[in-house]
């Protein structure tokens, strides 16, 4: 059972270009980093206004959103397949 870092399971469903600058902000307007979103995905977060809740990421101008969007389907597309 390895559970023990599930954000780590996930970055494995991300394609290698969102695998990059993980640390980095990817919401500018309130510098949130894309690992507290990648964090916000793997704990249940699954529309852009949970993400929106949680981090307050897209927020300003939304710039972010369709690269939050993006996350979100890497991440939850096995989870919510119905």
């Amino acid at each position: 059972m390895n559970n023990s870092n599930p954000a780590a399971n996930a970055l494995d469903k991300l394609p290698e270009i969102l695998k990059k600058n993980l640390n980095k902000n990817l919401c500018v307007c309130n510098e949130v980093p894309k690992m507290d979103i990648i964090n916000a995905i793997v704990n249940g977060a699954n529309s852009v206004a949970e993400i929106r809740k949680q981090t307050y990421a897209t927020m300003g101008s939304g710039c972010c959103k369709q690269q939050v969007e993006r996350l979100i389907e890497c991440l939850c597309s096995e989870e919510t397949d119905k």
